[in-house]
């Protein structure tokens, strides 16, 4: 099960040393999002891949067939 979680960007504060924090955490938790992401992307296009792979070795045996 592939479930990805994008985080609101924090609200802007007064107290400065909140809001870096609350920024510092929220970019780390983008970049682990992006990170799960790619991923993901790249999963299916090798998944993909394989397909089209799958498919060109079926056509190239059709292709081939018994010689008569």
């Amino acid at each position: 099960m592939n479930h990805f979680v994008h985080y609101a960007m924090p609200m802007y504060t007064q107290d400065n040393a909140t809001y870096y924090r609350q920024m510092y955490e929220w970019h780390m938790k983008m970049h682990h999002y992006q990170e799960q992401l790619r991923g993901f992307h790249l999963e299916r296009a090798k998944y993909f891949q394989g397909l089209v792979e799958e498919r060109e070795k079926a056509a190239t045996k059709s292709n081939d067939g018994p010689a008569a």
